[in-house]
């Protein structure tokens, strides 16, 4: 595919060069016109578990480069790369003494499938060929996404990449979008991958029966097909129908509804998933399984503040089943640090509250309640987590002047077991009953 790409970039490159005369300039010229941009992140997290189960931290630096074409006749292509230095970081080859678990928050700032891997963390990001001109928009090669289920999940170093094709036509109230994706490069890894390679990179959590889960290596795929319609019914009021076909996998549906109405606002979101391989040996997504989700939110706008309450009600018809390695889940009751993701009859709540207090601070209050399944209950929870409450608190102060472009976040997580007397210390440990901090600079040019 890279070979593929490249070939495209040349082609461009000489079309280029035979347009010389209609350019009315060099092709170093044009190419001058183009614009660099660039990314630096310097990331601190730090995990505290409760008492006698392991503690970590990880301090990572990562920088990158990328170069955009100018258009010419609606055509154009870019390409990026970034690299990442571990700098000060935990062991993270070293298993929980207790629960012989590694650590979940932390690797994700590097490698995870290679704990050890602390200097060959580089990566190259984007690379497309674009053509955009009235209300078309296609591009092929690997870029950024941005679809429901499918996007940068930017809580790391570097996000979620994809490779493939995307078409946008967008006129009027309408939009439609068709995608076909082929590879992967997920957010904490450094390399790309067949879509079928991407199932189990990260943890793959229980089979309903108890057991590991034993799809890493044996799911078949060729890629993902995505549709998404939006259509603006009035102009307080648009609806976006979706389809993401994993073949040979799963199939999930979804409706978004969105109205405003003088500073208020209300969103619904129903989720609907089904098997497409009926053989349940060593599959994704078992036959049994069909996933109902029903989330909604209302909203207050009024001068600096937003405000929200939040509801997700996962149906006891099946767990909800979404590879983690690919993006998170666009329920409305998600807090960063946790999901709802390979669960089954769930109440969830949350609560909302952001505040900008100048063009150049704000701050984020989020607290949510979720009740879940027994975490013993494989048939309904994949991952074993216990029912817990969440809390959020965020400050993002944005520079000015000669610090233009550097920003810098910091972020608290809280969760908190229902149980106080969990006697499985491995539906603790880096579950619930911990504190997680998150000290982020970014800087873009």
């Amino acid at each position: 595919m890279k070979k593929f790409l490249y070939i495209l970039l040349l082609m461009s490159s000489s079309g280029l060069l035979e347009a010389q005369d209609s350019l009315g300039n060099s092709l170093r010229t044009f190419l001058r016109n183009g614009q660099v941009n660039g990314k630096t992140r310097i990331y601190f997290m730090e995990t505290n578990n409760e008492f006698a189960l392991s503690d970590y931290h990880g301090l990572g630096i990562g920088a990158g480069i990328g170069y955009t074409t100018p258009t010419f006749k609606g055509f154009s292509a870019a390409m990026s790369g970034y690299f990442v230095l571990n700098a000060y970081s935990s062991d993270f080859n070293q298993l929980d003494s207790v629960t012989q678990n590694p650590n979940r928050y932390e690797l994700g700032l590097f490698d995870v499938t290679d704990p050890g891997n602390t200097s060959n963390l580089y990566r190259l990001e984007n690379l497309w060929i674009r053509y955009k001109k009235d209300e078309v928009d296609l591009r092929y090669g690997q870029y950024v996404p941005d679809y429901e289920f499918i996007n940068p999940q930017d809580g790391r170093m570097s996000p979620t990449m994809v490779r493939g094709f995307d078409g946008k036509w967008n006129k009027g109230n309408s939009l439609v979008n068709l995608a076909f994706i082929h590879a992967i490069s997920p957010r904490s890894t450094v390399k790309w991958y067949a879509v079928e390679e991407t199932f189990g990179i990260y943890p793959a959590g229980r089979s309903k029966d108890g057991s590991s889960s034993d799809y890493t290596g044996n799911i078949q795929s060729a890629g993902i097909l995505l549709a998404e319609i939006s259509q603006r019914l009035k102009p307080n009021l648009s609806l976006k129908l979706g389809s993401m076909t994993v073949m040979n996998v799963f199939q999930t549906w979804t409706v978004n509804l969105d109205y405003k109405e003088a500073g208020w606002g209300i969103k619904l979101l129903t989720i609907q998933q089904q098997a497409l391989n009926k053989n349940t040996n060593n599959t994704y997504y078992d036959e049994s399984d069909g996933a109902l989700i029903f989330s909604g939110r209302i909203e207050k706008n009024f001068k600096k503040w937003n405000t929200n309450i939040n509801y997700t009600r996962i149906a006891d018809k099946g767990r909800f089943l979404m590879p983690r390695e690919w993006g998170r889940e666009p329920l409305y009751t998600f807090l960063p640090r946790e999901r709802n993701e390979g669960l089954a009859n769930v109440h969830a709540f949350s609560f909302q509250v952001q505040n900008k207090v100048n063009e150049h601070l704000s701050g984020f209050i989020g607290a949510g309640r979720y009740l879940l399944p027994e975490a013993a209950d494989a048939t309904r929870n994949k991952y074993a987590i216990p029912s817990y409450n969440q809390l959020n608190l965020m400050l993002d102060y944005h520079f000015n002047n000669f610090l233009e472009g550097a920003s810098f976040k910091a972020l608290y997580v809280r969760k908190q077991a229902f149980d106080n007397h969990l006697e499985n210390p491995k539906f603790v440990f880096n579950k619930v009953n911990l504190g997680l901090v998150n000290l982020i600079f970014n800087y873009t040019f």
